[in-house]
């Protein structure tokens, strides 16, 4: 029996735009594109940003906490036009971050107030939390979660299958109890893989609570 829905942020419940990205990184002279297109190598460990789209290995290492977000800023004002200011960076890289639609903040109240434990699994990092949180949620982040799971605090991003073991032994839960939402079908491969109850969705789509619900019998 299913009590327990885990929804990815990006492109799931946060609306993303890594066009939008690229293309305010290229006003500041950087070639962005290269960053967003790279493919894992077989093997590799690196973590996902949306569907067909991996991090890149400086991008990686943010969203895994390795480096800072000064780190991360630094090297990436390093390659932009003489005289860019770092605020500028900061601005085109939360460019993509569009929005949370209130009627998928509401889903996640509803599902709370039914009894199903509610979680957000996301590979994200600093300065996009940071930015998310202050906002696209009209209240206290906590206020629409049981609990939170962040790559930069994990160590660790998804499809790693440790980060979804992680998980389970935190909540102390069986992968056959949850549902896990994601845009992604690496992600959802390897959530599968531990026994989850998946649902692919397309990026930025606009679900509902039936929709979901049509997963959870």
């Amino acid at each position: 029996m299913i009590n327990t829905v885990i929804f990815d942020l990006g492109g799931v419940l946060l609306d993303l735009d890594i066009q939008r990205c690229i293309e305010s990184f290229d006003t500041l002279g950087l070639d962005a594109n290269s960053w967003f297109t790279g493919k894992n190598a077989e093997g590799s460990t690196r973590g996902t940003l949306c569907e067909s789209v991996t991090a890149s290995k400086m991008m990686d290492l943010y969203q895994t906490g390795k480096i800072t977000t000064e780190n991360f800023i630094g090297e990436v004002l390093k390659e932009c036009r003489k005289g860019t200011k770092w605020d500028e960076v900061v601005t085109a890289w939360d460019a993509m971050l569009i929005n949370i639609p209130v009627e998928k903040l509401d889903v996640l109240r509803q599902f709370r107030m039914e009894g199903y434990k509610v979680y957000m699994l996301s590979n994200t990092n600093e300065e996009h939390w940071r930015y998310i949180e202050k906002n696209f949620f009209p209240e206290f982040v906590m206020n629409y979660f049981d609990g939170i799971y962040l790559s930069q605090v994990l160590g660790m991003a998804k499809p790693d299958r440790r980060v979804f073991e992680h998980v389970l032994k935190d909540i102390g839960a069986e992968g056959g109890e949850c549902l896990y939402i994601d845009d992604t079908a690496t992600n959802c491969e390897a959530a599968a893989s531990l026994g989850f109850h998946t649902f692919n969705v397309e990026p930025n789509s606009m679900w509902n609570k039936e929709t979901i619900r049509m997963h959870l019998e």
